[in-house]
């Protein structure tokens, strides 16, 4: 049995229409591994049915755009990157009237194809490398798809970090504050109906040229209705961190009098990117880091059970009464009890017996004076959480935690050696967030015209 593939061409109503055959094939004995199409035939004829589509395509624009009263220098090849292959076309050229400035030629379809990789095969690059390594992302799109051999991992790298990079140029300014509202008409509008909670934290990732890591911020954002959001960024090569907070939010539903809260492990870095955000918004530090470093002294205090019961015991019983008026607000009366614990250890420190039978007294002390800091520079942001537990408000990032790891964990760090720049961490970050937000296709809608144009939606009829 033979089969052939033809393509008819229909310019417009009235003119005559061109038939060309595109692939033939043929089958012989039917089995289960004859069925149908094969990979390999699938791929060639997706290839050449893209070829002949955009030379009838190209064949015909350039018959109706010919340039009148030009004198025609002659053709080179230009080549397409498509999502079925590389289409090579002939483009002209053209002389243009001789002017002290400006180009001498002209060129119709360089100017029709300002790059020369179309939207649908950078979509489904820049998505994929967002998800999955670089090279992984051009072996898979390789095996799949009538793709060039040439395609490597860096090319999809390059092609990501245009994309991006693009796409940062169209984020607004950072402005102090980002409602420009006065009071009268921020009461006038309506009150949303429970807050929006925001959470951010950090993770460090791999240096490329130098030893160690660098942070990046990543972050959560739960509005009362909808779906959450999540974010990140390095901050050393974000120009605009601010704005970039304040379009996850405003995207989410934000108003002018929306109350939000700022969830963080205390760091000031983090608390300077909730300025200016919203006039309602409040910081709230973290209940699981506080928590998690009460949890630290609490296994020392059980070393030093070991060596003296009674003073063990009176310093466990001091680090639950502490953990108890920090979980009710009381941040005063913890900081006199972290206090109290401390001359208790400075007179142990006295003890020559004690110190040489119990070596870690002077790491749990140098903990406990870093405790005490860490709860005086975050008193303010301290809240009753038993009250906000009552009412079903959240008290902990572990929704942040979670998004840390599904940004940077899952892509950046987790079970893989790679190292990287800055700048390469924060685009991609930008790429897999908006991924991940099933946002990515609308980036491409704003980024290139015509891109998956939404079809309308029926309109209702009327009663």
């Amino acid at each position: 049995m033979n089969f052939k593939l033809q393509l008819v061409a229909c310019p417009s109503e009235g003119d005559e229409t061109t038939l060309e055959d595109v692939f033939t094939w043929s089958r012989e004995d039917l089995s289960l591994a004859s069925v149908g199409l094969t990979l390999a035939e699938s791929k060639e004829l997706l290839q050449r049915l893209q070829q002949t589509m955009i030379g009838q395509q190209i064949a015909t624009h350039l018959q109706l755009q010919q340039p009148v009263g030009l004198r025609k220098k002659g053709s080179y090849p230009l080549q397409l990157k498509t999502l079925f292959g590389n289409v090579t076309v002939d483009s002209p050229r053209y002389y243009l009237p001789p002017t002290e400035a400006g180009p001498k030629t002209f060129s119709p379809l360089q100017h029709l194809f300002p790059q020369h990789v179309t939207p649908e095969r950078l979509y489904l690059e820049t998505k994929w490398a967002s998800l999955i390594p670089y090279q992984k992302t051009a072996d898979l799109l390789h095996d799949v798809l009538p793709l060039s051999a040439k395609l490597s991992g860096t090319t999809i790298q390059q092609h990501l970090h245009a994309v991006v990079e693009a796409q940062e140029q169209q984020l607004p300014q950072e402005v102090a504050p980002f409602h420009g509202v006065c009071q009268r008409d921020r009461e006038a509008l309506p009150c949303p109906p429970r807050p929006l909670v925001v959470g951010l934290d950090g993770g460090y990732v791999r240096h490329w040229h130098k030893k160690g890591c660098f942070e990046v911020i990543a972050g959560k954002s739960i509005p009362a209705e909808g779906a959450a959001k999540c974010f990140g960024f390095v901050q050393e090569v974000d120009a605009k961190p601010r704005r970039r907070v304040f379009e996850v939010l405003r995207s989410q539903g934000l108003q002018a009098n929306q109350a939000v809260e700022f969830f963080t492990d205390g760091a000031a870095v983090l608390r300077s990117l909730t300025s200016y955000l919203s006039a309602e918004s409040t910081h709230i530090l973290d209940w699981f880091h506080l928590t998690m470093r009460l949890t630290v002294l609490q296994q020392y205090a059980l070393g030093f059970a070991q060596v003296d019961a009674a003073g063990g015991k009176a310093l466990q019983d001091g680090l639950t009464s502490i953990k108890w008026h920090l979980w009710h607000g009381n941040a005063e009366r913890a900081l006199d009890k972290i206090l109290d614990l401390d001359d208790r250890l400075a007179v142990h420190q006295d003890d020559p017996l004690v110190t040489k039978q119990y070596s870690k007294l002077k790491p749990l002390a140098r903990l406990l004076a870093d405790f005490h800091t860490y709860v005086e520079q975050n008193r303010a942001f301290i809240v009753d959480y038993s009250e906000r537990q009552r009412y079903g408000e959240r008290v902990s990032t572990g929704f942040v935690e979670s998004a840390v790891n599904q940004v940077l964990s899952k892509r950046l760090v987790k079970r893989q050696q790679m190292q990287w720049t800055r700048k390469g961490a924060h685009l991609l970050v930008q790429a897999r967030t908006k991924v991940l937000n099933e946002e990515w296709e609308d980036c491409f809608r704003k980024q290139y015209p015509g891109f998956r144009s939404m079809a309308a939606e029926p309109l209702a009829m009327a009663a």
